[in-house]
């Protein structure tokens, strides 16, 4: 059987305590009457609790204690376990709406990529429990009130379910990584290192990258796109010591992960202030429509930082100056430069030197096993 198909037992019935208070006072021979002279309690109180009217209150519970001989703890369980299950009726009372609620989100993408759903519950009720909400509505506030920014793009037709999905799991891993509180300076030194990273397999050089940056205060995690979110990756910022960078294999090619990363990098160290949460549907693509002012310029500068850093302009442009682009002599550049080859055919592409379907024999291909293609 699917684990993620079976539901947990709920009781139909709850026995209020009252009912337990009705048994003793049967097997003792009492009325309410003369319990209520026995607890110090008004017929009214006594009766109220035994008709399942009123709580069992703890000063009904001591009472209850000294008359019948049972613990306090005996009739606050009963209690609370009543009330309890009386509020999960009245949740489940709710499961229709909010099953029409879980149809929203890709629960079964989310499901086949291994996302943090718990199992043995409804698509609703697992939602709730990996959002951390007790409801729709109070995912609607906390959602709302993630001051997230992203581009828009012409490409794609986008659902908030999806992104919020897809955001809450990139927090998950997050939460499992060992990160170190964040250091600027430190990070900074670490760029020219990280850079050389691209010349190595994907695969070794991620385990690495996550390594160094968790050192200096930054989770670096990968999670797998859902449909309907476009996204490349994000930036943001988890608390005020610790910020994370997650990546998608979206365009599945090592060139293309890692501009993504060096531009959400960007954002990290210079745009801080200006957004704590930035959302990317496609890192490289200037062509873009971004509707915020603010957002365009950051983006344009985030994108200008990630194709500085991997290939500095002054080398690019006596490479070009050259003009000789075959295979051998983008790889004998890249070397110069001390970054993957896939970096520089990339880059190459993106100017129009090359077609999209020249020098891609010097990249590597990606897939989820985090290894590149043979």
């Amino acid at each position: 059987m699917d684990s993620h198909r079976q539901t947990r037992f709920e009781p139909v019935t709850a026995t209020h305590p009252g009912e337990t208070v009705l048994d003793y006072l049967s097997f003792n021979r009492w009325s309410q009457r003369e319990l209520a002279r026995r607890t110090g309690m008004t017929p009214k109180t006594i009766s109220e609790v035994c008709n399942g009217k009123a709580a069992v209150s703890p000063t009904t519970a001591l009472a209850l204690e000294k008359v019948f001989g049972r613990p306090a703890h005996f009739w606050l369980n009963l209690q609370r376990n009543f009330s309890e299950a009386v509020a999960r009726q009245r949740e489940l009372s709710k499961a229709t709406e909010w099953g029409e609620w879980a149809k929203s989100f890709p629960v079964r993408a989310m499901k086949r990529q291994n996302f943090s759903l718990p199992p043995g519950r409804t698509d609703a009720d697992a939602l709730l429990y990996f959002f951390a909400v007790s409801s729709p509505d109070s995912w609607e506030s906390t959602w709302r009130s993630t001051s997230v920014a992203y581009r828009q793009t012409r490409r794609f037709k986008t659902s908030e379910e999806s992104i919020a999905a897809w955001v809450r799991e990139t927090e998950l891993v997050a939460s499992g990584l060992d990160v170190e509180p964040y250091d600027e300076a430190r990070l900074l030194s670490l760029v020219g290192d990280l850079r050389q990273l691209t010349r190595h397999g994907v695969d070794k050089a991620l385990s690495v990258l996550q390594e160094k940056c968790a050192a200096v205060g930054l989770a670096v995690v990968l999670v797998p796109e859902l449909p309907h979110t476009g996204i490349s990756g994000c930036a943001r910022w988890l608390s005020d010591s610790r910020a994370l960078i997650a990546l998608t294999l979206r365009y599945k090619t090592d060139d293309q992960l890692w501009f993504t990363f060096f531009h959400e990098l960007a954002h990290v160290l210079l745009h801080r202030t200006k957004r704590t949460f930035v959302l990317d549907n496609a890192a490289t693509d200037l062509g873009d429509r971004i509707v915020d002012p603010e957002m365009q310029s950051i983006e344009m500068e985030a994108n200008q930082f990630a194709a500085d850093t991997l290939i500095p302009p002054d080398r690019l442009g006596d490479f070009l100056r050259r003009g000789i682009f075959t295979n051998d002599a983008i790889h004998d550049f890249a070397e110069s430069l001390e970054v993957g080859p896939g970096i520089v055919v990339g880059r190459l592409q993106h100017e129009g030197v090359l077609a999209m379907h020249q020098g891609n024999a010097l990249k590597q291909r990606l897939s989820w096993h985090l290894k590149a293609e043979e």
